[in-house]
């Protein structure tokens, strides 16, 4: 009984030592821990110059943005008026064309024909008007003198009428042939260039087949989608600049028309804006963007809208708080131009005149780390003739040879 208490004892006192050694052991990782941790130095980030702004007031000139592609302001789709067979096509796309000229030639031997079939018609029926103009004269006399009846009379005078109804029923239809026959000749309606052609020779065509498409490039238009809410504040005649991929200046133009209804699809009302291209630089069908000024605000604080960071409704922007870099959120207004840069107004936010801020959207940075601007290298002055050129300065850690 007497050496299993004594057993007890020990076991106990051999555990306790082995605990008070595993928490001294702990306690020292944990006091290395923190130590390292410590003596760690915190992340920097390094921007450019360039790379900071200041937040400012200014007097914002509000713009809204239009996206349109052009089209020609006077275009026409030449159609064919007769049927037959395409003998000469004249014209390819491309082509200049004037009001006018020949665009293409369909076979009329058959509209020939029925021309001077009509043409015999009425030879015949200009011969017998004139028969029965005789005998109506003739009968006139013989009425008058009582040899003939009344009803003799009138029967000749209605041969007469007939007669020259049917004459000009002849004229008509001559002129409707003469008409058909000019139609195979397939003339531009207009000045401009041939945008399309449909047509091949030796190819058959029925009434009203399209042949080309002819367009005027001296005049376009712009045709924009602007949203129903900010459709009140275009006006007609408000200038615009607008920009065309390959183009290497904005072109200047002017709203003309506003559709007086909105888009099914979109919601959107169509607004136009003529283009003038005497040079013919423009095309039908180009991507353009602009913008039309709508508006200022005087003395607004604002940022630059490239520094809006946005995250769904979430707007912020990174700035430097005491060399540290801090996400602040803001709530912004208009967006319009300044000083000929685009600018964003704060209307609510931390932000205030003067405090830096990062310019641009750089992506995700590290909020909390210390700021270092890194200043642009200089060059070293070159050596004016007679004096010796300025020695480098040390570096530290770099050693030098003879």
């Amino acid at each position: 009984m007497l050496k299993t208490r004594k057993r007890i004892i020990v076991a106990a006192v051999v555990a306790g030592v082995i605990l008070a050694i595993a928490i001294g052991h702990a306690i020292r990782k944990r006091s290395g821990a923190v130590d390292a941790n410590v003596g760690a130095p915190s992340s920097v980030v390094e921007f450019a110059p360039d790379d900071l702004t200041t937040v400012s007031r200014r007097t914002l000139s509000e713009t809204l943005p239009l996206t349109g592609s052009l089209r020609a302001v006077t275009q026409a789709a030449v159609k064919s008026k007769v049927a037959g067979s395409a003998l000469n096509v004249m014209v390819r796309e491309g082509d200049p064309v004037k009001t006018g000229q020949i665009l293409a030639k369909i076979d009329a031997r058959d509209y020939v024909a029925r021309a001077e079939q009509t043409r015999g018609q009425m030879a015949a029926m200009a011969g017998q008007l004139d028969i029965a103009r005789q005998t109506l004269d003739n009968n006139r006399v013989l009425v008058e003198k009582g040899f003939i009846s009344k009803n003799a009379f009138d029967t000749a005078q209605s041969q007469y009428q007939i007669a020259r109804a049917n004459l000009d029923a002849a004229k008509a239809a001559l002129a409707s042939s003469n008409l058909s026959l000019d139609d195979t000749v397939v003339r531009s309606p207009l000045d401009g260039q041939i945008a399309s052609r449909s047509v091949e020779p030796g190819e058959k065509v029925a009434i009203d087949t399209k042949l080309f498409d002819v367009v005027d490039l001296r005049t376009l238009e712009l045709e924009a989608p602007v949203p129903v809410g900010e459709i009140g504040r275009v006006r007609i005649g408000q200038p615009i600049q607008i920009a065309f991929d390959g183009i290497d200046t904005p072109i200047q133009g002017a709203i003309t028309r506003i559709n007086p209804a909105a888009q099914a699809g979109s919601r959107s009302i169509m607004v136009y804006v003529q283009v003038a291209n005497p040079a013919g630089t423009l095309r039908v069908g180009m991507f353009g963007t602009g913008t039309i000024s709508v508006g200022s605000r005087q003395d607004v604080l604002v940022v630059p809208a490239t520094a809006i960071r946005t995250d769904g409704t979430r707007h912020s922007v990174y700035a430097l708080v005491n060399g540290k870099l801090v996400e602040q959120p803001v709530q912004t207004g208009a967006t319009g131009d300044a000083d000929g840069d685009t600018w964003t107004e704060i209307v609510g936010g931390p932000l205030a005149p003067g405090q830096q801020i990062v310019k641009n959207n750089l992506g995700s940075l590290r909020i909390g780390s210390t700021v270092h601007v890194v200043q642009p290298a200089q060059s070293a002055p070159s050596a004016q003739p007679g004096q010796d050129a300025p020695q480098a300065a040390s570096v530290p850690g770099a050693s030098s040879t003879r």
